[in-house]
């Protein structure tokens, strides 16, 4: 993949910081490494969600010809232009189809309470919400204001009725007594900050943001937080772990440390979503459930 004559080093052709061609270089291999960083540099696709809390899938491809359905998940539509008309609608929502990892695992019912614990700006509140048929209970959180009242707008603008929302930071190790109130819930989602190196594509900041030391640093954060919310899930409760970075530190070896530590979680299911394997951002979700009954 190197171009033809080309003698400069992967990072300083696809302008990565070394230390990150250096790490995928050795968690996915060198031919991997440039695939990625290859992508990482191409424009993104224009993705959306149907949200079937207002118009069906039929309708939607009907209303919108110009919209081109995804043979693999029925779902989302790819799109050339941003779709303005379909937005104020509420009849979709902009999301790449790695973000449904994180819901489809969860699997929410109709009539169950779930807590979706860093919900902004809502894009998997709204899906889960679409799952549940909108019945039941979603508590969503988030701990920016800013980003609570975004969220906050676009449940409105999707028809998402069974929201309550919460300005909350699970960082601080407290549980609110107004979400305590509500507990247990049968569904917890922790989407949790991460690095961002999945969305690199779409977010060009951050290579040159990130350090070598925040991986271990974000590990910690996204420890605290399952740690806190943990104690909200109900016995036999399903607790989905998510983010939308690439690397181990937040993903497989945050849930190891997880499963160390909080003995009544057992490990059923993990899924990635890897750029230059599967062409869509990178994701990772573990589905994990609590013992008991």
């Amino acid at each position: 993949m190197r171009a033809q004559g080309s003698t400069q080093p992967l990072d300083v052709r696809t302008s990565h910081p070394k230390f990150l061609v250096a790490r995928w270089e050795q968690n996915f291999g060198a031919e991997a490494a440039e695939a990625l960083c290859t992508w990482n540099n191409q424009p993104p696709p224009l993705y959306a969600r149907i949200n079937r809390l207002k118009i069906d899938r039929e309708k939607f491809l009907r209303t919108y010809p110009e919209s081109r359905p995804l043979l693999h998940n029925p779902d989302f539509v790819e799109l050339d232009a941003f779709p303005s008309e379909a937005l104020e609608r509420g009849h979709c929502y902009i999301q790449d189809p790695s973000t449904a990892i994180a819901c489809q695992l969860l699997d929410p019912q109709p009539g169950e309470k779930v807590l979706d614990a860093c919900a902004a700006p809502g894009g998997k509140t709204s899906y889960i919400a679409e799952l549940m048929r909108n019945r039941g209970m979603i508590v969503a959180c988030d701990r920016a204001s800013e980003r609570v009242r975004i969220l906050e707008k676009n449940m409105a603008q999707l028809g998402v009725r069974i929201a309550h929302v919460f300005h909350h930071d699970w960082g601080r190790g407290r549980i609110p007594k107004e979400i305590a109130s509500i507990a247990p819930f049968d569904r917890i989602l922790i989407d949790a900050p991460c690095s961002n190196t999945g969305v690199m594509r779409r977010r060009v900041d951050v290579r040159w943001r990130l350090k070598p030391a925040n991986f271990l640093r974000m590990q910690k954060q996204q420890l605290e937080i399952v740690r806190t919310v943990f104690g909200l899930l109900r016995p036999s409760g399903v607790l989905v772990y998510s983010t939308c970075s690439l690397e181990p530190e937040e993903n497989e070896e945050l849930v190891r440390r997880v499963l160390a530590d909080l003995s009544m979680l057992r490990l059923e299911r993990t899924k990635h979503s890897i750029p230059f394997r599967d062409y869509f951002d990178g994701a990772f979700a573990a589905r994990l459930m609590k013992s008991g009954s």
